[in-house]
């Protein structure tokens, strides 16, 4: 259970509507329901009633939200006391350009980061591990978010050279996902030689990314990968079957295409573990938004293990 979970659930208590609380917070509708079914999930308990009329708590729902209510209470009165002079300084304002790999995004993060701070205008861009890092060298990214495998020759020294700081955030797993009319449904591992035998699709932006990883253990001219620059395009293909892509550990949480089962994840039979990590400058990590966004990035994915 999250803190936001329980704000989500009173804010849809109060407004009695899905589509109106995730106005009120700046969130996806999708999101938001997501949020609230995990949270019935973990507790076992119905907390709404959904239907065509709107939403409505039941009895149950009704107690877990008073409940709620006097944890946030609680938690505000905790603020006000010890963190009042902290939090004053704290009404950033600003820019902050965050590069990130495809379908890497840790979305919910960032909208629960920007209800913290309203006032920063969040830019977000896709781009490759290789590109995100030239990008924090240049300028042109304050904060990259990448992730990379422990085969990765010459990280640490490029990194150096290019005077940028990185930092590990968590652990994780890359997964192949193929859609239910894929032959590969009912399977829970794949091996490279497998995996290999089947139409792949990528980001095109991760595209050189994967290529490089292929060549480890095969020839990528003998293997059918295409290439999308569209998330709806990707999805749909992997959907129906035509081609099955790559996903991360923390993606299997946070996209509802595997909370509904449209799309199963398959673990690959070695070799998939990967890190995920920040890589900021030297001169951007000293202002205080940089700051803000790296210290709530990691405070936020502390709790997250493969």
């Amino acid at each position: 259970m999250r803190i936001e979970q329980l704000y989500y659930l009173v804010e849809v208590s109060k407004n009695k509507s899905l589509t109106v609380a995730a106005e009120q917070i700046h969130v996806s509708q999708q999101n938001l329901s997501v949020a609230i079914r995990n949270l019935e999930k973990e507790f076992n308990v119905e907390l709404l009633v959904r239907s065509h009329k709107g939403i409505s708590l039941t009895s149950e729902g009704e107690e877990f939200v008073n409940k709620a209510q006097e944890i946030l209470t609680k938690i505000d009165e905790l603020n006000s006391l010890f963190n009042k002079k902290q939090l004053a300084k704290k009404v950033l304002k600003g820019s902050l350009c965050i590069d990130v790999v495809p379908y890497m995004t840790l979305p919910d993060i960032l909208v629960s980061f920007y209800k913290l701070h309203p006032q920063v205008n969040v830019i977000l861009k896709e781009h490759s591990p290789q590109e995100i890092i030239s990008n924090v060298a240049e300028g042109k990214s304050d904060v990259g978010i990448i992730f990379r495998t422990g085969e990765d020759q010459g990280f640490s020294e490029t990194i150096s050279d290019l005077g940028l700081n990185y930092e590990n955030i968590l652990d994780d797993k890359i997964f192949v996902c193929a859609g239910k009319k894929s032959s590969l449904k009912k399977k829970r591992v794949i091996s490279h030689t497998e995996l290999f035998e089947q139409n792949l699709i990528v980001s095109e932006d991760l595209y050189g990314w994967i290529l490089d990883t292929i060549k480890r253990y095969q020839d990528p001219s003998s293997i059918q990968i295409q290439k999308s620059n569209s998330m709806q395009i990707y999805k749909k293909m992997i959907e129906e079957g035509l081609a099955v892509g790559f996903v991360t550990g923390i993606g299997l949480e946070k996209e509802l295409i595997f909370k509904k089962g449209e799309v199963v994840p398959i673990a690959i039979e070695k070799h998939n573990n990967i890190t995920i990590g920040l890589v900021y400058s030297s001169v951007n990590s000293q202002t205080e938004l940089c700051k803000e966004f790296i210290s709530y990035l990691k405070l936020t994915t502390q709790d997250y293990h493969c």
